[in-house]
């Protein structure tokens, strides 16, 4: 291996997860200077140190599944091999983000407290001998997470080279929110004597507990939600989930309190997931001082929309802050049914993907690949074979590093621009539960609809940011041009009607999608449901799911001049009753052939327009155009072609400089055209890995034609430009 240090980027965090405790007493580990010995475990971890400044890592993050390692009985602690590698990440300039470690609880405390395994939906208790075994409602195992979080803080916390503390790890992760222990039907018990008081009348009725002969006179009487022949009591569900969340968050703050006294000065960060939708993460990152994301995929193929939707996500948690991703899938993993490989490439775009939604930096999962445990055949940076004197991922490294040092010279740039905000997104997690309990299509799902508002985002290069609710919504309303309910579950409140009618009359752009304002909160149907704005405007006369092998055409126009489009999953059947507004689209085919498809109110001052879908209108480029021309929004990008499917465009804003973030995921070259009347010329860099791991980049100028400029995006490039007048 060559001896060459790559400089870090200032721009975007490069990392990984290390694991100390998981490395043998020897192992065979190639040498930065190319040669072949066996190391003890000491000199193994300072090899990797001098292996990661020369690859120009910033942060490394260990801790999380190290409990057994540090604390191998009950109060005799090896704190040995961490304070070893925190003294070598100081000396070579690398922070540390320290882990608390109780996703993974040892076997002498199972052994002490045999109840703290959860118990499924199923009535199955999950054994010791993988992860995430524990439950978090347990009053034992409480109070020992507060003792090792503790144990943590004050041994490792005031280390110069600890900048940040992740708490736990990946909650949720393995249906691990949603348990069914006794200590959770205390905990819940006492949940909802809170919410509904010891007079069971209110909770009889928002629980609709007449069906079935579901009826309760003690809160005693209450069970979870287990498994049964048909459904449970759906309004039961909602309020279980809204309860394991909030103890799941209180959890954390324990945590979060303790290392704030013994460890000042660091952020706090979790690493969420979005594979699963169990925990909200707005409720699990409120405490957080820095959201953190594992960006993990469970397609056979990558999805990019979703990566783009999810960076967005992450980014809007907080305002304020950009978010980090904490582990980065790398081309292979473990837990898939065929784990097929992905070209190297990826990592590299989806660095782009990320910087250009709001992430700060992006950490591999993981630095060494395992000899052994479950993640044997999880790729890392660093090979199983020593023989190989640099691997693919080390490569791709210095490439991310080589591209955000060549952006922050040629652009003067100290931080990366912003997500320009055109558009809010309302991601609401009690909305897509209740979706979920009473789904009617296993074919619908509140994921599906944001992954269409995120095609259209990114083919539109409009900026997509999201929000939790209408209410929460409102103060950052006024810097945003388009707001966006994808199927928002919940009958609106005279306060969100407030909300939706200030933005509109001042010229904001509504768009609703299917399934918006069906229920009520505690889950029941609402009698008036799609109640927008005026209860007479119109009704929802019929509803009901598509299969997957149907889709009901909608023409918009008069029939051939604006283009026919197809309708999935889901259609509405509404009777407008109001002249406010006006069908914009109207089915051609299927059950509600002859009814609006799309309707719209013009009515308001300003400008402003409310359309709703009354089906989840298949997203292509041809819709993509008609939808922001039809609702009202300028799209930045012009005639973007079928055969350029796979571009994604990026609007970023930093103070009073504009720029524009392309992706081209697909493997053919494509030509794009964006429109602007502000510039006349760009700066451009674009940049990509060769099959080799190399890095290609070239730098370019050009010239706007009119209000628009030509844009050549190589297959499996990235390009950045700045807007210059």
């Amino acid at each position: 291996m060559s001896k060459k240090v790559h400089p870090r980027n200032r721009l975007y965090e490069l990392g990984a997860a290390y694991y100390p405790d998981y490395i043998p007493r020897e192992i065979l580990t190639r040498m930065t200077d190319g040669d072949i010995r066996m190391l003890s475990t000491n000199e193994r971890i300072a090899e990797d140190f001098k292996r990661m400044e020369n690859q120009g890592l910033h942060t490394i993050r260990m801790g999380e599944f190290s409990w057994s390692s540090v604390e191998p009985k009950r109060g005799e602690f090896t704190f040995e091999r961490f304070h070893l590698a925190l003294k070598l990440a100081e000396k070579h300039g690398i922070n540390v983000i320290f882990c608390t470690p109780t996703a993974t609880p040892p076997k002498w405390l199972i052994d002490e407290y045999p109840d703290i395994l959860p118990i499924t939906r199923h009535n199955v208790q999950i054994p010791f001998g993988s992860r995430r075994h524990y439950d978090f409602a347990h009053p034992a195992f409480q109070q020992e997470s507060k003792r090792i979080s503790e144990v943590y803080a004050k041994e490792f916390g005031k280390s110069p080279a600890i900048t940040g503390w992740q708490t736990d790890n990946e909650f949720g992760c393995h249906n691990s929110i949603f348990l069914f222990t006794k200590h959770m039907k205390n905990a819940f018990h006492g949940w909802l004597e809170q919410k509904y008081g010891k007079d069971l009348k209110s909770l009889n009725e928002n629980w609709f507990t007449w069906f079935w002969s579901q009826g309760y006179t003690e809160i005693s009487q209450i069970e979870l939600p287990f498994a049964s022949w048909a459904d449970q009591n759906p309004h039961l569900e909602l309020d279980f989930r809204r309860f394991a969340n909030e103890l799941i968050a209180q959890f954390q703050k324990d945590q979060i309190l303790l290392i704030k006294k013994y460890s000042p000065g660091r952020f706090i960060t979790h690493n969420l997931m979005t594979l699963f939708f169990d925990l909200c993460p707005w409720v699990a990152s409120e405490d957080l001082d820095v959201v953190g994301f594992d960006h993990y995929q469970m397609e056979q193929d990558p999805h990019p929309v979703s990566s783009a939707w999810q960076f967005g996500l992450m980014r809007s948690l907080k305002k304020q802050e950009k978010f980090l991703i904490l582990e980065q899938q790398p081309v292979q993993v473990n837990w898939q049914p065929v784990n097929r490989r992905f070209t190297f490439d990826w990592l590299f775009l989806w660095a782009a993907q990320s910087a250009f939604q709001g992430a700060k930096g992006m950490y591999d999962f993981s630095w060494q690949r395992m000899y052994g445990g479950g993640e044997q055949y999880h790729d890392g940076v660093v090979p199983h074979d020593v023989r190989i004197p640099k691997s693919s991922q080390e490569k791709v490294i210095e490439a991310k590093n080589e591209f955000f040092n060549k952006v922050a010279a040629d652009f003067s740039l100290d931080v990366l621009p912003d997500t320009r905000k055109d558009v809010l997104c309302i991601f609401n997690s009690e909305s897509l539960w209740s979706h979920e309990i009473t789904s009617q299509s296993v074919l619908y799902h509140t994921r599906k609809e944001i992954d269409a508002v995120s095609q259209l985002c990114v083919w539109g290069g409009l900026g997509l940011h999201f929000a939790p609710s209408l209410e929460a919504a409102k103060s950052q309303l006024s810097e945003f041009g388009c707001l966006v309910l994808p199927g928002y579950a919940f009958e609106f409140t005279e306060n969100e009607r407030h909300v939706l009618r200030d933005f509109v009359s001042r010229g904001g752009k509504v768009v609703s999608f299917p399934r918006t304002a069906m229920k009520k909160p505690n889950n029941q149907m609402s009698p008036l449901p799609l109640f927008l704005y005026n209860r007479d405007d119109f009704y929802l006369d019929d509803y009901g799911a598509l299969l997957d092998v149907e889709s009901d055409t909608f023409v918009a126009g008069d029939k051939g001049s604006n283009g026919s489009f197809k309708g999935l999953r889901w259609a509405e059947k509404i009777v407008v009753q109001n002249s406010t507004w006006q069908p914009l689209a109207m089915f051609e085919s299927g059950h509600y052939a002859g009814f609006p498809a799309v309707i719209q109110n013009k009515s308001f001052k300003s400008g402003g327009i409310h359309t709703h879908f009354a089906t989840c209108p298949e997203i292509t480029p041809e819709f993509t155009r008609w939808f922001w021309k039809s609702v009202g929004m300028e799209s930045t990008v012009v005639d973007l072609s079928e055969s350029a499917r796979e571009l994604q465009f990026f609007p970023l804003v930093l103070a009073d400089r504009r720029f524009m973030g392309v992706v081209n995921f697909g493997y053919t070259n494509e030509t794009c055209r964006i429109k602007s009347h502000t510039f006349a010329h760009s700066k451009i860099i674009t940049a990509g890995i060769d099959g080799a791991c190399s890095l290609e980049m070239t730098t370019s100028t050009r010239v706007a034609q009119g209000n628009q400029i030509k844009l050549d995006m190589p297959a499996r490039k990235m390009l950045l430009l700045e807007f210059l007048v």
